[in-house]
């Protein structure tokens, strides 16, 4: 049997941060949502596609809600939605850790409609925890983290 290496950090290439951003901006002040395709390289999950899903919630500017069917991607994968109010905090809500069924979420602060906070979060046995979230540079193996507020 062979051990997987827990994941220890994410990398988005700037092109899905991109897809991401321009999806959370054209759905303001609804909450955006859809799953970023993933491969496992070591210790870190590589995003490789952007999925975006419509949001089907009675009140999308306070909640997002998707069917999860044949357009998700295949594990692993990360679920992302956005926050829109200034007032909801740009971490996992209490009904985010209730309701998200993935192992791994993505919370896009975007009060405004332009993102100010990419937060990754990993399901745990117990509860969330926090991973690191970044994009390449443009030298080989350099790495930046997103923007992240508290």
């Amino acid at each position: 049997m062979v051990a997987l290496t827990r994941i220890r950090r994410v990398t988005i290439p700037r092109g899905l941060v991109r897809a991401v951003d321009e999806h959370v901006a054209a759905e303001h002040p609804r909450e955006a949502g859809g799953f970023l395709a993933c491969e496992r390289r070591g210790g870190r999950l590589h995003a490789t596609e952007h999925v975006p899903l419509p949001n089907e919630a009675a009140t999308p500017e306070r909640r997002f809600v998707a069917t999860v069917d044949e357009r998700a991607p295949p594990e692993p994968r990360i679920c992302y939605h956005s926050h829109t109010s200034a007032s909801t905090p740009s971490g996992l809500t209490d009904l985010d850790r209730r309701k998200i069924p993935e192992r791994y979420a993505l919370v896009v602060f975007a009060p405004h409609g332009t993102p100010h906070s990419y937060r990754l979060f990993q399901r745990g046995l117990l509860r969330w925890q926090e991973l690191p979230v970044g994009r390449d540079g443009t030298d080989p193996g350099e790495w930046h983290s997103l923007p992240r507020l508290s």
